[in-house]
């Protein structure tokens, strides 16, 4: 591991290359051995989920890749051979559990689907991957989560648009807004009910009651008195069995609350030294917010400054202890000043005087009165240690440069040490942007297509160096009105932004657009702001382990005596037999009564159940550990973090729908139409046998067991065949607590979730061509490998959806490069 680190000396103002120096024995168990070794127990393994879209209708099916990575190196991850996947519903003070299944991961790599059950209601969902690895981590949050939204209708049979009267509003103008509420057909809505309510963020303000007049078309207003701290207001139309809800934020010029933030580069002000200081504004909604502003020196304006990309930019002064400064926005304006952080009288500045595509160049000042030392400068990336150099601090000034060539891509955090080994500064900076997967899409078949029209795509995929590139990637094809627009999820966002910073990064795709061409200066300055406090691989927020935390993927169970007095002893050295699809297998238990398998036999039972019992039923009791029940117990007390939303801007004019969904019949009609999905029972897997516990119930509604809409109904009948939440069919076998159960000491759990194949149609014939088809998803390939010469090749037929499909390729050369590509095509 250590050869990966350069170790320089230099003093002054220069960088003497003189000669490479070993730290000594105490400076390299501080500063590199310990701290690797608290690093990679942070984040063992770094999970990216790739599902075909984002949001899904009752009874489609999730298709999903997970990318697992070493949390340091970005490398696959191999020893992982099973994960565990939740599926979950977000509700507003709790989360339900609504799936929980098992999958086989293969060499860094794991892949599936998952059945949404018609009976599944609308909300928000998250996928949630669990390893061995995540689960015996440091980390206080679980960042393997992909989320969903579950939508009956994705454009709804009541649409909205709504216009303010003016582009914004003062607190002292009474707001305005008309409403206008048509259908699919843009038939209006007549005399309808319509509830106008005003929020303060969650408060509730006021509510009115208004009917659209003839056209369709109602005016909103609220007093003027109640506008000090409103932000939205939600509407909410009525028309028979059908509703809908809107919100709409209120385009005031000076919202009631601004966010600012100050942050010194190198972690502090200090006086009499050059100091840069990188600002961030956001609004009420943490959406960014471009200000302009005036730097005060006892009540003196001294400079001038603006927002320069998404709310941030920076200003450069030389603070005096004996002073005081102030911040005052001008546009908004806002009448309380903000105070500049505080200045410390003595001390050492690092700070980035410019980066070019070799080398970062540094500067370390100090004050006259500290003294001469020896400091030690390390850069780190992930956890891993790349670079380190000494410095004699003898002059006020010290240059030197960061060879990128050193690090991979990805935030590095470059950090002084005084002569204790104490750190007195530190700065982030970006290394290597460009060091990735380059993916293109090199030629398409057609520059639009028609219905059940065959599409060929080919990709190219290269390494940093443009040479030809063999990589494993993820492809998906689907309908635009399917993604999340305002969260753009994707792999390299994922593990070099979102994995990488606390807190919102707005927009993260943004920085790894080679189009946006400032994006290296802009990517430096959200470093700037986000500042070293909230880089999780700082050492200071590194979580000490209390003691290690001990994760089994192994089937394991122990098999206990019946003693003539009803007590349960250990029963060593005894045999158990597991009932498996084709076969039946045997095993010993140990001394204490204890058996296990490997996860390997789950696959053998893919699709089905593993029945276990012991060979004496009569006198023996057999027991299961559920995983499931454990992963809850490790993760009760951690943070689930996905990226949040990129609210839309305050405008004019908002609207509850997709303003790219064309009104054309073709379209609309058979795209919300879900009458292709009701009664869709095949593909569903086989019916297997299945062993429950005494709380098992059978919904009234559904006649599904155990449903999680439904939270009671009559008991099952043994023998019977009931649906589960996942749509599988299964018999009912009794309960574990039924008597005849407990007496032939059977005891099940369910093999790795069945497997399936996306189901891609062949339009070769044109008799083929008479069935509707009405897929949301065109093409789904988890496992796309580029070739020697690094292409990739792929067809696969539209749908009879007219609308604009949405593209993504992407994926890693599995040694610690990632990259990708989107696209877009329009079918007509």
């Amino acid at each position: 591991m250590k050869k990966r680190i350069s170790i320089t000396s230099f003093s002054l103002f220069f960088i003497l290359f003189s000669y490479a120096q070993t730290l000594d024995s105490i400076s390299n168990e501080r500063l590199v051995t310990q701290f690797e070794n608290l690093a990679t127990q942070q984040l063992k393994e770094n999970i990216y989920i790739h599902t075909d879209k984002d949001i899904y209708e009752p009874g489609e099916n999730l298709w999903f890749k997970a990318y697992l990575l070493n949390g340091n190196d970005l490398k696959l991850s191999r020893k992982t051979s099973i994960i565990f996947v939740e599926l979950l519903k977000l509700e507003k003070d709790h989360t339900d559990i609504i799936l929980q299944e098992k999958y086989e991961a293969d060499n860094g790599f794991a892949n599936g689907h998952l059945f949404l059950a018609e009976i599944l209601e609308d909300g928000t969902y998250e996928l949630v991957i669990h390893t061995k690895n995540t689960l015996e981590s440091n980390a206080k949050t679980i960042r393997a989560i992909k989320r969903i939204q579950l939508k009956t209708s994705i454009i709804p049979k009541i649409l909205m648009d709504t216009e303010f009267s003016q582009k914004s509003y003062s607190r002292k103008q009474q707001v305005s807004m008309n409403v206008a509420v048509f259908s699919r057909s843009r038939l209006p809505f007549v005399n309808t009910s319509l509830i106008a309510t005003l929020y303060a963020g969650s408060k509730k303000l006021d509510r009115v009651r208004l009917e659209t007049y003839n056209n369709g078309e109602a005016t909103v207003s609220f007093p003027v008195s109640k506008n000090k701290n409103a932000t939205t207001i939600k509407l909410r139309v009525k028309d028979g069995k059908n509703s809908a809800e809107h919100s709409v934020e209120i385009p005031f010029k000076n919202v009631s609350e601004i966010q600012f933030g100050m942050y010194p580069e190198g972690g502090d002000l200090v006086a009499n030294l050059p100091n840069t200081v990188a600002f961030k504004a956001v609004d009420h909604h943490g959406k960014p917010l471009n200000i302009t502003g005036e730097l005060y020196e006892n009540d003196r304006k001294i400079t001038s400054f603006e927002s320069t990309h998404f709310g941030m930019g920076k200003f450069s002064f030389t603070p005096k202890t004996d002073r005081s400064y102030t911040v005052k926005i001008i546009n908004p304006k806002i009448d309380i000043p903000f105070t500049v952080p505080s200045i410390k009288a003595k001390g050492i500045k690092l700070q980035v005087d410019r980066q070019n595509k070799k080398h970062v160049h540094f500067s370390i000042t100090k004050t006259p009165d500290v003294s001469t030392q020896k400091v030690y400068i390390r850069a780190q990336s992930r956890g891993l240690v790349y670079w380190m150099a000494t410095a004699s601090l003898s002059k006020e000034r010290v240059r030197f440069k960061l060879p990128l060539e050193k690090l991979p891509q990805g935030i590095a955090e470059v950090t002084i040490f005084n002569q204790n080994m104490a750190p007195i500064a530190e700065r982030l900076v970006y290394a290597n942007l460009d060091q990735k997967l380059h993916v293109s899409l090199n030629e398409i078949s057609k520059s639009s297509f028609g219905q059940k029209d065959k599409v060929t795509l080919k990709f190219n995929v290269k390494d940093q160096f443009k040479n030809p590139a063999i990589a494993n990637l993820s492809f998906s094809v689907c309908d635009h009105l399917y993604i999340d627009k305002e969260n753009d999820y994707s792999i390299m966002p994922h593990y070099y932004l979102f994995s990488e910073l606390k807190g919102h990064v707005y927009n993260a795709g943004y920085y790894f657009d080679h189009k946006n061409k400032n994006r290296e200066k802009q990517l430096d300055l959200l470093l700037l702001t986000q500042g070293w406090r909230t880089y999780i691989w700082n050492e200071t927020v590194f979580e000490k382990p209390m003691k290690p935390v001990k994760f089994s993927p192994d089937i394991r169970g122990k098999l206990y005596l019946k003693a003539e007095n009803g007590t349960l002893q250990n029963a060593p050295n005894a045999e158990i037999r597991v009932v498996l699809p084709k076969s039946v297998r045997s095993s010993s238990v140990d001394a204490s009564g204890m058996f296990s398998f490997s996860p390997s036999i789950l696959k053998v039972a893919q699709g089905h159940q593993l029945t276990f019992f012991p060979m004496d039923t009569e006198t023996m009791i057999l027991t299961l550990e559920n995983p499931f029940e454990e992963i809850v117990k490790l993760t009760d007390d951690k943070m689930f973090i996905f990226p949040e939303t990129d609210f839309i801007k305050a405008a004019k004019k908002q609207s509850s729908y997709d303003l790219k969904f064309s009104f054309s019949e073709t379209n609309y009609l058979e795209e919300v139409n879900l009458t292709t999905y009701k009664n869709r029972n095949k593909n569903r897997g086989n019916n297997y046998n299945y062993i429950g516990s005494s709380s098992d119930y059978v919904c009234f509604e559904y006649k599904i067991l155990n449903c999680v809409n439904h939270k009671a109904g009559p008991k099952p009948e043994i023998g019977e065949t009931y649906r589960l939440n996942d749509g599988s069919y299964v018999t009912y076998q009794g309960s574990v607590d039924d008597e005849s159960t407990k007496n032939r000491g059977f005891v099940s759990t369910k093999g790795y979730y069945p497997e399936k194949e996306f189901y891609s149609p062949l339009y070769d014939k044109a008799e083929e061509k008479a069935f509707p088809d009405n897929r949301k998803t065109l093409f789904w390939a988890p496992n796309l490998v580029s070739d020697e010469n690094g292409e990739i090749t792929v067809s696969f037929y539209t749908s009879d959806v007219q609308t604009t499909f949405l593209g993504k390729l992407e994926g890693t050369n599995g040694n610690g490069l990632l990259g990708g590509t989107q696209f877009k095509f329009d079918v007509d």
